[in-house]
């Protein structure tokens, strides 16, 4: 098999003799296929898993007319409501997909995909976390705890995207600006009202 004129020469065949595996490789296509970024259906479709179960759970929580959910918070000023809420949101998961999208499809050689894949992955998991502190639980003082990390995280995706495509990093200055806002919101209500009791 190594002496195929189509294969001699393959990377999977010159990995195979740098680590003293000369010997006959049947499907060397599919070992120099592993170390491949997945494909862009399915890049796609794992940052729309991820996204749409993040967006989903945080939904189950959070409503466009977020003051409309327990009366006994006093929201800041700047929060949005209504369609403006909806529309922010739309436009900024789409931001986010698309970034998480562009980070799936870079060289899993780079160190930075692997860090930046950890990233986006712990601010999906804390943001939920969040939503379900903040607004189901009523208990904005952990919930800003975890807001903290997850806008440490937030930051970390950012640049390291940033340092993988200037398209995702791009894509991902939108969403830092909303994590600005929710952190500065989840900071605002922890001081004003304290922890709320569970109902």
């Amino acid at each position: 098999m190594t002496n195929n004129p189509l294969l001699v020469d393959a990377p999977a065949v010159r990995r195979a003799r740098k680590f003293g595996a000369d010997q006959d490789i049947e499907g060397a296509s599919c070992l120099e296929g592993a170390g491949r970024a997945p494909s862009r259906p399915m890049a796609a479709m794992m940052a729309f898993i991820c996204i749409a179960f993040t967006s989903i759970w945080g939904y189950v929580f959070i409503s466009p007319d977020m003051p409309g959910l327990d009366p006994t918070i006093d929201y800041a000023w700047f929060v949005p409501t209504g369609p403006r809420f909806l529309a922010g949101w739309i436009a900024l998961t789409l931001c986010l997909a698309s970034a998480f999208y562009l980070v799936l499809r870079a060289s899993p050689e780079s160190w930075t995909r692997s860090a930046a894949i950890a990233a986006f992955i712990a601010q999906f998991v804390l943001k939920c976390v969040w939503a379900a502190l903040f607004f189901a639980m009523r208990a904005p003082l952990p919930a800003l705890f975890v807001m903290a990390i997850f806008f440490l995280c937030v930051v970390a995706s950012l640049w390291l995207s940033a340092i993988l495509d200037r398209r995702a990093g791009f894509l991902m200055a939108p969403y830092f600006s909303w994590a600005a806002f929710i952190l500065l919101l989840t900071l605002n209500t922890a001081a004003s009202v304290g922890n709320f009791q569970p109902n």
